[in-house]
Order: C-alpha cells, then sequence, then structure tokens
C-alpha cells in the first residue's frame, strides 16, 4: 500500500514498486512512501539489478551524454544552443535531467532541463532550462548532461551505498530502490566477506557487485567505510555466507 507524502509522487495502482520500465515513467529522483515509513526513488540502471543488491551512483563517464556549445552563455540565460552531439536526441529525451560544464571551469553549476527538441548526430539543438544561468560558459565550452539518480552495482568496499534494488531492473530500464525505512532483503556474503554483526553497519563486497558484507576491522579506513554507511544489520551472519539479511536505515537517501 502507498500513499501520498508531502512533496512525494504516488505510485498508479496498477503499478507498484518492483517496476522494470523500458521507459521512463516519472521523473528520474521520484520519491514515494508507504504507511510504513520506508521511502523508495525511481531510478535508471545502468547494469542489471537483481532484488536485494546495493547500489552506487553511477560515474559520469560511463554514460553521460557530451554537448558542446554554439555560442557563449551569459548570466541569466535560461536557454543555451549546443551542437555536435556525440548520440542523437530525441525531442525531451532528457528533460529532468541535468547539464553542467564537463571541466567546470567556472562555477560549475549544474542546470535542470526543462525541455529541448530533436537532433541527429553531430547536430544542434536549443535546450531550455528551470533555472538562470549563474555563469558564463564560452562557445565551444563541453557540457556534461547527467543526473544524481542514475545507478549501478557497488563493486569496492569503499564505495556509498545510496539504496537497495526491490526487484529486477534490466540493463538500460527504469524502476524503483529503496532509500529509507527497514529492508526485507539486502544480498549479502562471498567465500572471504566479513561476518555481520546485529546494528553494526554494513558495507559493500568488492568481490561481489551488488553485495554487502560486515564492517571488515578495526582499521581506520575499515571505520570510515562503516560510517559512511547507511545501513544496519537487523541480525547476525557468520562470514563467508552468501544469502539475503534484513537492514535498516539510518541515514535516508530520500
Amino acid at each position: 500500500m502507498t500513499r501520498q507524502a508531502s512533496g512525494f509522487a504516488q505510485i498508479p495502482p496498477e503499478g507498484g514498486l518492483a517496476r522494470n520500465d523500458a521507459t521512463r515513467k516519472f521523473d528520474l529522483g521520484t520519491v514515494i512512501s508507504d504507511v510504513y515509513g520506508n521511502a523508495y526513488r525511481y531510478v535508471k540502471a545502468t547494469e542489471a539489478l537483481a532484488v536485494g543488491q546495493v547500489v552506487a551512483p553511477t560515474a559520469r563517464a560511463a554514460w553521460d551524454a557530451t554537448i558542446v556549445m554554439d555560442g557563449a552563455s551569459a548570466v541569466g540565460d535560461t536557454k543555451i544552443h549546443v551542437d555536435t552531439l556525440a548520440t542523437a536526441m530525441t525531442a525531451n529525451q532528457w528533460r529532468g535531467y541535468y547539464v553542467s560544464q564537463a571541466t567546470a571551469a567556472g562555477l560549475g553549476q549544474a542546470y535542470k532541463i526543462k525541455a529541448h527538441g530533436g537532433a541527429a548526430i553531430a547536430g544542434e539543438l536549443d535546450i531550455y532550462l528551470e533555472d538562470t544561468m549563474a555563469e558564463i560558459i564560452a562557445d565551444g565550452g563541453v557540457l556534461l548532461i547527467h543526473h544524481p539518480w542514475v545507478v549501478e552495482l557497488t563493486d569496492a568496499d569503499t564505495e556509498p551505498i545510496v539504496g537497495v534494488s526491490v526487484g529486477t531492473i534490466s540493463l538500460g530500464y527504469y524502476g524503483f530502490i529503496q532509500v529509507a525505512g527497514y529492508c526485507r532483503a539486502v544480498q549479502c556474503g562471498h567465500s572471504t566477506s566479513a561476518a555481520i554483526v546485529l546494528n553494526e553497519p554494513l558495507v559493500p563486497v568488492s568481490a561481489v557487485p551488488g553485495a554487502v558484507q560486515g564492517m571488515a576491522g578495526s582499521a581506520e579506513a575499515d571505520i570510515m567505510e562503516a560510517a559512511n554507511s547507511p545501513l544496519i544489520a537487523m541480525r547476525a551472519v557468520a562470514a563467508n555466507t552468501t544469502g539475503y539479511v534484513e537492514a535498516l536505515f539510518v541515514k535516508s537517501g530520500a
């Protein structure tokens, strides 16, 4: 059961949380909550996700759309003109995403895209912004189109966990991840994974993308990675054991 929360969108009754949408049905980052206080965000997956896998933001270089300024921008502008498209764009394909300088030569702010036209590879088009420009970007400046809620599996024990997949999401598809509340299934374990301790932090397992383990030790690096984790275990799991563990978000990505 889902409900409307203040400022949050509500999933249509025929939808549900375990979505695997080939095309975007909601704005990326859309948050919904249930009557139990659990919260979920709508994301795009750049790797296939399974139930209970933990995710981190995808590196921009792995998926971004690169475009080039055609004419300089001015402070106060709400539209930019770009050309030399690296990939073809359909109208409003990137609506709701963000655009910023690739090299952050100026202020390096991100501006939300309100609308844009379509163009072929190497073509040009206008991009309309929800924000007003706070910087000058020179003619020929390289830009990136990106979004914080494009995600991939964690694959290093130092990576941040921003959510847990609640269903199968295919490569390049859209769906929900849990970002707050009680998780009933988080994938865990490996043949060399650290023991999971009740009420202690969960951190990624480097050898198994998307899985978690317990805090690896008492070294400074281990303490820092544990401090960065938003999840604590709700039961103990022995070292080198695979399966699932219940977890609680003590920090919210909502």
